[in-house]
């Protein structure tokens, strides 16, 4: 049987991590966010919710009141 192999890790404090000139975005999922990137992001989102989320949306708010 082979030991357990032990690894420390030091613990920092927020302010110790410099994010200054990190893209944090881009740093944790890869999106590269210049602001063309991001029109095209948002073209990919619908607007408007369909009639029938709207509805039951409606619906469950005239329920708790």
């Amino acid at each position: 049987m082979k030991p357990m192999v032990l690894i420390s890790t030091q613990f920092i404090t927020l302010r110790e991590i410099k994010v200054e000139e990190i893209d944090l975005i881009e740093d944790a999922w890869g999106i590269n966010s210049e602001f063309c990137d991001v029109i095209d992001l948002l073209r990919e989102i619908e607007p408007i919710p369909e009639r029938c989320l709207t509805t039951n949306l409606i619906s469950k708010i005239r329920k708790i009141v």
